[in-house]
């Protein structure tokens, strides 16, 4: 597929930016000639665009790794709590760090640079005649869709900027002299969000939607700018914690808990007429979709029939998922976390492995795998791992031994090299493979949910089962869809909905906000420790454990390396699983979406013999180690596999560990949860005394 491949583009050099030393802004002043120059045409202005989707890729995206895809009831990272300072802010503090935390200090120069970069496009795009004829005309243009996208690069820019530090400074006009920072301060998340969600509105309507003038979802579409006003309206409306030494206005809040840090957790009372926006802008992406759609059916015939897999097998395909609204796109031979980071693990070495090395930060909690899905959800094995990738051409066993690669506890299975039709072996890190940002279950979740909170519950209703029904085999529909979503109302029906996102984006990165703006962190985080601690503690007494939902994890397994051929399996990389639980193949099935590539043996890599795929036994029931059951299958060459036993001897990593920073008496207290991150020593030592840390921090 054709990717944004970043460009050395001396224009960019020539730009103020909000560069600097990790902090706040320095800036330099352009000259009008190299101004003139940049802009000239809409072709020379997409080359400095570039350069902001370049910036986009990595800005954040240490965050990302440290807190958002490891730090929530369904989400984990593989190690020991002390192996990595990165811990500390994700378990919201047991311990104080250094206010000038790398990734933190990275992600707020990046974004506040491309913040700055967009200002200077929109700057200089508005002065062009073509664009004010366009504007008066009510015509899309290209010079209208590249302001939009420069105007969504800085609303994207400040939302994650308050994701991460709350009320932060604000510049709506270009930075150019030193002069324009010194009398910074902070501006509340309100101000920003209303200003962000009014420049946004009026620039989408001069984009184009996806699929029109060539715009795909590697560039930012009317399409996604509708979604991201939705989101961003959502967060307006939620929960947040909230300075108690920062003026807020004539803005009045519901309050959950006391106060500590000199902050609150509360949402604003007139939280609901954010909602009612987010309808609007969640309902017009879904009218101006334009090429995008939610995948609903699987066209790869006999056992595949999995609508949610085949969205990431486009991924692993290089190709564009008509689910994706944004993807950041990426090149094979350049740097990329798919797998390495947020997929299934490997144990393969850095280069020329089958596949190379993925170490595995997105890991699941054990309860959320064997506890929320329900076991005739499509989700659940595409969506989690029990077996790594062996790095020669075959499957292992996860320990839950903290680690990394093959250790550290079940994995994210959303994206795998051994599914890619064309694995990149040269180097590990390069898989080429894009990073969906926000996708159409993504959208219509979101507005459910706000259907839910502004009292619409038929609409809402509607909107939740265009997602829960693909999760669900045409036979199931009636008991899991219909009837279940039927007796839904109230708060059941919200929950309902934030339980749905839980489940479909597990090891995206979404469920740890989810449960900051709507409330629900500390509760949440309680709910897992205690049933972390029930299952510990049936593994210690019993050999097992069986969650409410009737699934049951046991302190062994059996496994057994096979060779899928001599079973008669034409195909080593297993799909959905479609044969009865007594089948001799049932073992190398179950669970599904695991395996090993054939494209190995095509390439040439190794034989399609040997005993790759690995058959497991007692996954999900209780084989009594001193019983028949179990001795039959040492005598049939099952090995005896320490599963939950390796929870247990690690205790303290999936009981108390958890969000260490906020243990039960916080939460019987009502003492808010500190998520966000401390403001950089330089930022507020350059503000003259105008800018401080709040939340506690130095």
């Amino acid at each position: 597929m054709k990717k944004i491949i970043p460009i050395l583009y001396i224009a960019v050099l020539l730009i103020p930016v909000a560069s600097c030393k990790k902090s706040f802004l320095d800036v330099q002043s352009p000259s009008s000639v190299d101004q003139d120059f940049v802009f000239s045409s809409p072709s020379e202005t997409y080359k400095v665009l570039i350069g902001c989707y370049d910036l986009w890729r990595s800005g954040a995206s240490g965050l990302f790794y440290d807190i958002d895809v490891v730090g929530s009831d369904a989400e984990c990272h593989p190690e020991t709590y002390d192996a990595q300072l990165r811990h500390i802010p994700e378990g919201l503090y047991a311990s104080e760090i250094s206010i000038d935390y790398a990734n933190s200090l990275n992600a707020w120069a990046n974004l506040y640079k491309i913040a700055n970069r967009a200002n200077i496009i929109m700057d200089a795009i508005r002065a062009k005649p073509e664009y004010q004829q366009a504007v008066a005309a009510g015509a899309v243009t290209d010079w209208t869709q590249l302001y939009g996208e420069a105007a969504v690069f800085r609303a994207f820019s400040y939302h994650t900027l308050i994701r991460y530090f709350g009320d932060v400074p604000y510049f709506q006009n270009t930075i150019s002299t030193t002069a324009q920072t010194d009398s910074a301060r902070l501006t509340s998340r309100d101000v920003i969000y209303d200003g962000e969600i009014d420049n946004l509105s009026k620039a989408a309507t001069g984009m184009y939607r996806l699929g029109e003038s060539g715009i795909n979802a590697e560039r930012f579409s009317r399409t996604f700018a509708y979604g991201l006003m939705g989101k961003m309206a959502m967060y307006a409306g939620g929960y947040g914690l909230r300075r108690t030494d920062l003026n807020y206005g004539g803005v009045t809040f519901t309050q959950l808990g006391i106060e500590k840090w000199n902050a609150k957790y509360v949402r604003r009372t007139d939280y609901k007429k954010y909602y009612e926006l987010a309808k609007t802008n969640l309902k017009a992406c879904l009218d101006n979709a334009g090429s995008a759609y939610l995948i609903t059916t699987d066209p790869r015939g006999t056992g595949f029939t999995n609508p949610f897999q085949y969205n990431f097998q486009y991924n692993m395909n290089l190709v564009v998922s008509p689910e994706s609204l944004y993807e950041i796109g990426e090149t094979q031979a350049q740097f990329s976390e798919r797998p390495y980071a947020f997929g299934r693990p490997s144990n393969g070495g850095s280069s020329n492995a089958y596949p190379n090395k993925a170490y595995g930060q997105s890991r699941m909690h054990p309860s959320f795998y064997y506890g929320d899905y329900d076991p005739k959800d499509l989700r659940r094995d595409v969506s989690v791992t029990v077996t790594a990738n062996s790095g020669s051409a075959s499957e292992v066993i996860i320990d839950f031994t903290p680690g990394s690669r093959d250790k550290g506890g079940l994995a994210n299975n959303k994206w795998d090299e051994s599914r890619m039709p064309n694995p990149y072996v040269a180097a590990q890190r390069q898989s080429g493979i894009n990073w969906p940002q926000l996708r159409m279950a993504d959208v219509i979740l979101l507005l459910a949910e706000a259907y839910a909170e502004t009292g619409e519950e038929g609409q809402a209703k509607v909107e939740l089962a265009k997602v829960r029904s693909r999760a669900f085999a045409a036979a199931d529909q009636t008991e899991k869809v219909t009837n279940y979503i039927n007796a839904l109302g109230g708060d059941a029906l919200k929950e309902a909905i934030l339980q749905e996102r839980k489940l479909e984006f597990a090891g995206e990165g979404y469920r740890r906000e989810d449960l900051i703006r709507t409330g629900k962190l500390p509760q949440k985080i309680k709910a897992l420790r205690d049933a972390q601690i029930a299952m510990v503690a049936g593994l210690k007494a019993n050999g097992y454990y069986t969650f409410p939902n009737g699934n049951t994890i046991s302190n062994y397994i059996y496994t057994k390396g096979v060779n899928a051929a001599d079973l008669g399996l034409s195909k080593m990389l297993t799909t959905q699983t479609t044969v009865a639980e007594g089948a001799a193949t049932y073992p190398i099935l179950f669970p599904g979406w695991r395996g090993n590539s054939d494209a190995w043996v095509g390439l040439g890599y190794t034989a399609s013999t040997n005993n790759r795929n690995l058959a497991i036994q007692g996954l999900f029931r209780y084989i009594d180690p001193n019983g028949a059951e179990a001795a039959d299958l040492v005598a049939k060459g099952y090995k005896k596999t320490a599963w939950g036993a390796n929870i247990v001897a690690n205790e303290a990593q999936y009981t108390t560990n958890i969000f260490k920073g906020y243990p039960d008496s916080y939460f019987s207290s009502g003492v808010p949860p500190r998520y966000l991150l401390p403001l950089t020593s330089e930022t507020v030592s350059k503000s003259n005394g105008l800018i401080t840390n709040g939340y506690g921090f130095q």
